[in-house]
């Protein structure tokens, strides 16, 4: 396992749990080790792929291995000369606060955690230099010549996404000590660029007016 790592599939089963033949076969997730190198693994789950299945086992793994793959990726980077923003937001908020009973119209200790994850996400994330905050988002913006994850939008989004979350959940039980996080928060992430200051500062204003 630690050499092969894992794999979690669907697989189709055949048996009950004392192992008669039932007659409509069922699926359920199975967590397992195998050798994805080379056909026998797809040959032995073709409904995983389907018809590819049979194109990826005549193939081998010549075709399919290692630096042939790479063209494949589809990396977007963001412009440079551009100050970028990332927007983080909580996805179904309203439910998340239901359950957990927050105060309307803003509960001031949900705020202060916010703002707790935000301070955390500037010592995290140095080429930040400015965050604004409201309700259930922030808006961070980066330096202007930030080199952070060679500019790779999808590394900036998966990264701050989930670094914000950690933070949130971190920190849950500093704020609310004695109320159980029942719910795992959800955050998104947007990214825009901006080729002037005065354009990032329209933003600003837009956000806190809204």
């Amino acid at each position: 396992m630690f050499r092969k790592g894992s794999t979690v599939y669907r697989d189709k089963v055949k048996t009950d749990d004392c192992g008669n033949p039932i007659k409509r076969t069922r699926e359920a997730i199975t967590v397992s080790n195998f050798d994805l190198i080379g056909p026998e693994f797809w040959e032995n789950h073709q409904y995983i792929l389907g018809e590819a299945s049979d194109y990826l086992c005549l193939g081998g793994k010549e075709k399919y291995g290692y630096e042939y793959v790479k063209k494949f990726d589809n990396i977007h980077r963001l412009p440079y000369s551009n100050w970028t923003i990332v927007r983080i937001s909580a996805c179904q908020f309203d439910q998340f606060s239901l359950i957990h009973s927050f105060d309307k119209p803003n509960d001031e200790t949900a705020l202060r955690l916010m703002n707790a994850c935000a301070s955390l996400m500037m010592e995290q994330f140095p080429d930040i230099i400015f965050g604004y905050g409201f309700d259930n988002e922030y808006s961070f913006v980066f330096q202007e010549k930030t080199e952070l994850y060679q500019r790779d939008e999808r590394l900036i989004i998966s990264s701050c996404s989930s670094c914000f979350t950690s933070f949130y959940m971190m920190k849950w039980k500093e704020y609310f000590p004695s109320k159980e996080l029942v719910q795992p928060p959800h955050f998104q992430v947007e990214v825009s660029c901006y080729p002037e200051p005065r354009i990032v500062c329209d933003y600003l204003s837009r956000r806190q007016s809204e």
